[in-house]
């Protein structure tokens, strides 16, 4: 809350990186210093970073192949309640998005499931998640709720 009981406007971040994985780890930092500036717990932070690294990761790879000289954008969105994360690209949709289940066999190492896992990370660090692909532009979509201190 801000003054007189006001909610605080929110504030955004927008970062454009190219498809280039040697520059994903700038975001790291980037949503690093973010929740820096966030109610969030520092053991928090690292987690934050993870789910947005899967993300560009996931869009570089999947999205674009691979292929430099794409753009990538994310944008980190501090609300009074939440920190929101968005990553758009402009290749290749995500068909069937739904949420992941890690079924596999521990004993059986074949079993495991070579992709997927970034989202499944994503899904369970995460309060909320969606995915949208419109008008050629994807965006995966999360956020975390600021979890409220008992005094």
């Amino acid at each position: 809350m801000g003054i007189n009981g006001m909610k605080s406007a929110s504030k955004t971040l927008h970062l454009s990186i190219e498809s280039k994985l040697s520059d994903v780890a700038l975001l790291g930092h980037a949503v690093r210093g973010v929740c820096a500036c966030s109610p969030l717990q520092l053991e928090a932070y690292g987690e934050m970073e993870v789910c947005v690294v899967e993300a560009v990761n996931n869009a570089i790879a999947h999205a674009y192949r691979n292929e430099v000289g794409y753009r990538v954008d994310t944008w980190i969105t501090l609300h009074h309640d939440r920190i929101v994360f968005e990553i758009s690209d402009s290749g290749q949709a995500i068909e069937d998005f739904a949420p992941r289940t890690l079924e596999f066999d521990p004993e059986e190492i074949g079993s495991i499931p070579e992709n997927g896992m970034g989202l499944f990370i994503i899904e369970t660090l995460m309060d909320e998640v969606s995915y949208r692909s419109e008008n050629g532009t994807n965006t995966l979509s999360f956020c975390r709720y600021f979890r409220q201190t008992s005094a």
